[in-house]
């Protein structure tokens, strides 16, 4: 199982959000995409979830092009997703979140169900059972029957992507998952996040937090405008000077800010320890 963008790329009108991108991800692998604001790491997001349509080039997980499909066929191809405002069904419990996971897959045994009761009662325990592992995984089994909208913000995030678990995808897209989180917080999910790498599994995380994708991360890609600037180990990318330059400019644009912050203090009389009247 692999997941494979080739020359990938996303136009607006005259702005291309993502320029001939191409990689690879491969299962056991929790995989980075990181850059600059607008440099088209959501994006990516979106169209390998279907959400997105692709300009150029394909998506392709083994031998199904996933951009030929609709959105919810792509879901079914095995793409689960989280969204960076958080996407819960605000009114059900947190319980029930999960259960809806299992509609799709139970559409078949429907009739089955209604017609025998006993196969209903088996079928509804064993859902809650697989729901609840999950949900003790990120420590909300003592929430379950509570409503979503009512959960700590921190905890709303764990729930969304307990959620996108509870589809068994063979590849989990994260978008900024850490976005909105504490420090405690931010080092429950990178724990959380290590002990999801599974060998059928894809991991990709867009996110901001270099703390978090420097640990978790086994492989990193890093766009700038759209197109793709470097890819390695978290080690290789702390090394890169592409990157660096990505991230803080150039060495003649980061002395301009220090001569500009410099000036500002004077101005502001701050290198003398003297107040603005």
């Amino acid at each position: 199982m692999t997941l494979v963008f080739d020359n990938l790329t996303k136009r607006y009108g005259a702005n291309t959000a993502i320029d001939g991108v191409s990689t690879r991800f491969e299962p056991g692998t929790i995989h980075g995409i990181i850059g600059p604001n607008g440099a088209g790491k959501s994006t990516l997001i979106n169209m390998t979830a279907g959400s997105y349509s692709v300009t150029e080039g394909s998506i392709r997980l083994d031998d199904r092009q996933l951009d030929r499909m609709k959105k919810y066929q792509v879901a079914n191809a095995g793409i689960g997703r989280t969204y960076q405002n958080i996407r819960l069904f605000d009114q059900m419990s947190v319980l029930e979140n999960l259960e809806v996971c299992f509609y799709d897959r139970a559409k078949s045994g429907i009739v089955g169900e209604v017609l025998w009761p006993p196969m209903a009662r088996r079928r509804a325990a064993e859902r809650r059972a697989i729901c609840m592992e999950y949900l003790t995984f990120f420590g909300l089994e003592h929430m379950a029957d509570r409503e979503a909208g009512s959960l700590p913000y921190g905890r709303q995030r764990m729930l969304e992507i307990a959620r996108a678990l509870a589809q068994d995808p063979k590849v989990l897209l994260l978008d900024e998952p850490a976005a909105g989180l504490n420090h405690q917080e931010t080092a429950e999910l990178t724990e959380r996040l290590a002990a999801l790498r599974a060998p059928g599994r894809i991991i990709i995380v867009v996110e901001h937090d270099m703390d978090l994708v420097m640990t978790v991360c086994d492989r990193i890609t890093v766009l700038h405008h759209g197109k793709l600037l470097f890819e390695g180990t978290p080690a290789e990318v702390q090394a890169s000077h592409d990157v660096q330059i990505a991230y803080l400019g150039t060495e003649h644009d980061i002395e301009d800010i220090r001569t500009a912050a410099q000036d500002r203090r004077a101005r502001l009389g701050l290198r003398t320890g003297r107040h603005p009247q």
